[in-house]
């Protein structure tokens, strides 16, 4: 009989994490780095789990990991650029802006990192709210979208970023759609044949110039068709 009860405990117990979902998550998962790689993995997965959850629950669950990584400030910082590789990497197949925008929230209101480890995830939060995926796009210099507009961003000092005109230029996928570049930081001019070119002040406003070379597409009207891609693989 008692062996019959505490397998309906254990059953119940299951049930309820079942149901809760990724806000079980770092109640039955423990913040322990002594296995730096298994705790990398570990993240990784409770990454995956969030993203495919409904984001109330998410973000509940972004708030019970810091919740728990405030007790270890060596855990912090290393959790912190687990988050940045995770919900921001343009690479991650979990970035996502509500997601990283709650934890960069959490280093900023619990105190626990210096203002200068924190304010590189700032400027990440800035950067990953712009030309999300049917929203407006938001591209300096450019106000008008009156034609479906391939929108590549490169670094002028950047040799990849120059080759990428290129590649992405003479992909037969982008005839007739209008291509504009966008020039961040400072070197020579491009001067490759079939594209707009612009040279705004505060592109870097708006563009992260370390995810460059990235492109996006935007529909006619102005509103983001495909996200932001690499443009060298």
């Amino acid at each position: 009989m008692k062996r019959t009860i505490a397998l309906i405990g254990m059953l119940l117990a299951l049930l309820a994490c079942e149901r809760e979902g990724i806000r079980s998550f770092w109640k039955t998962h423990s913040i322990d780095y002594s296995d730096y790689s298994a705790a990398e993995d570990q993240f990784a997965e409770f990454a995956e789990q969030a993203v495919a959850a409904p984001e109330k629950e998410a973000l509940a669950a972004v708030n019970l990991l810091f919740n728990q990584l405030k007790k270890d400030t060596v855990a912090y910082y290393i959790y912190a650029d687990w988050a940045s590789g995770a919900f921001y990497n343009l690479l991650s197949p979990c970035r996502n802006a509500p997601l990283f925008s709650k934890c960069v929230e959490r280093m900023v209101s619990d105190g626990v990192m210096t203002r200068g480890a924190i304010e590189p995830f700032q400027h990440q939060r800035e950067w990953i709210q712009y030309n999300l995926a049917g929203e407006p796009a938001t591209v300096p210099g450019l106000a008008s979208f009156d034609q479906r507009t391939l929108v590549l961003v490169l670094d002028l000092s950047c040799s990849s970023c120059r080759q990428a005109l290129e590649s992405v230029g003479e992909d037969p996928e982008w005839a007739g759609v209008r291509r504009v570049a966008v020039g961040c930081g400072y070197g020579p001019h491009p001067s490759v044949p079939g594209w707009e070119y612009l040279y705004p002040e505060n592109a870097t406003a708006v563009f992260d110039p370390r995810l460059t070379p990235i492109y996006f597409v935007v529909a006619p009207g102005g509103k983001v068709e495909i996200p932001y891609s690499l443009a060298l693989k």
